[in-house]
């Protein structure tokens, strides 16, 4: 048997989770935009990690937790985090109960076992989108990201990447099913409350299986690069945090420029946004983490790293001020989610 949602169409863009959002606001009538997708997701956040096991072995990470569980509780779906599934084979089978219905099935996945990436490195927490499978043929269908037409993978590969152990982001066939048939959104209720609960996470942290995600753990990076000269693969670890903060479907900044857009977007819907000048805020912010990426791309490519890393922090000690006031005004004047 082969089935594949009907009516179903990939719009490809910039990063894995606000496309997979996106396909499927479109998919239920909801013509979206996928800067609004990561605003409404909350979509900011900042990991820091240093673990000798890792390559490298000392990462940074930008995008916010949770970010699509997020966003579709604002339909009422009240999922609290991802859905867990031990066991393989109830996991591989409630995928295609969902699919045979016509629902879509969000799920995150090791690129490294998606044969259409090529990839040599493991990459697990990739978000895809699951809109068909072909019993004959062993595959599943997927929305990916940047690629313009549905992309295949094999039940085997299909299963490996979804139970990938690899750090930062261990996965357990994490997924949930987006069912959207009579449910609304509030989009004014939905701007206060996602622009509110982004500000406060990177305040309070909050902690997923990849580790915490905080604005306090930027003035801890800054703190810390002048000694990542010690560290035997600086050169990659360097290179790898410029990677994160620009070419990684962030459009160059770490997703503040792409929050900003999704600012400018909605700024009608609530004046605070104009009245705190956040738009502005948060443009200086991602220009601010583009001359952080220029600067640890020049890093991985010298021979001696000292001056440069002392020059990164400061500027990460300024990114740290900047963020922490724009929550803290955030927190200030926006609502508390009820």
């Amino acid at each position: 048997m082969k089935k594949i949602i009907k009516n179903w169409a990939h719009y490809s863009g910039i990063h894995c989770g606000s496309v997979a959002i996106r396909d499927v606001c479109k998919y239920y009538g909801y013509d979206f935009s996928e800067e609004l997708c990561l605003g409404l997701g909350a979509g900011l956040g900042f990991y820091y990690s240093i673990d000798d096991e890792m390559s490298p072995t000392r990462s940074i990470h930008m995008r916010g937790p949770v970010m699509e569980t997020n966003f579709f509780n604002h339909f009422g779906l009240d999922l609290d985090d991802w859905k867990y599934e031990e066991d393989n084979e109830r996991a591989f089978s409630l995928l295609k109960e969902y699919i045979n219905q016509d629902i879509p099935v969000l799920i995150q996945t090791d690129i490294y076992y998606l044969d259409y990436y090529n990839s040599s490195t493991h990459f697990p927490g990739h978000i895809v989108v699951v809109c068909g499978y072909d019993d004959e043929e062993k595959l599943f269908y997927l929305s990916d990201t940047t690629f313009t037409e549905l992309q295949t993978v094999s039940y085997k590969k299909m299963a490996k990447s979804r139970i990938s152990k690899f750090k930062p982001n261990p996965l357990s066939n994490n997924w949930f099913q987006v069912d959207l048939n009579s449910k609304n959104i509030d989009m004014k209720k939905s701007v206060e409350d996602s622009i509110y609960l982004n500000a406060k996470m990177m305040i309070d942290s909050f902690t997923t299986l990849r580790g915490k995600s905080s604005v306090e753990f930027i003035k801890k990076w800054a703190d810390d690069l002048p000694k990542w000269k010690s560290a035997e693969d600086w050169k990659w670890s360097t290179r790898f945090s410029y990677q994160v903060i620009s070419k990684r479907g962030v459009e160059g900044a770490g997703f503040r420029w792409m929050y900003r857009d999704f600012l400018k977007e909605i700024s009608e819907l609530n004046t605070k946004i104009s009245k705190l000048d956040l738009i502005n805020k948060m443009d200086l912010i991602g220009s601010k983490w583009f001359d952080v990426s220029a600067l640890l791309k020049k890093t991985s490519e010298s021979n001696k790293p000292d001056d440069l890393l002392i020059e990164t922090s400061q500027i990460v000690n300024e990114i740290y001020k900047l963020e922490k006031d724009y929550y803290l005004t955030v927190l200030e004047n926006f609502n508390r989610i009820h």
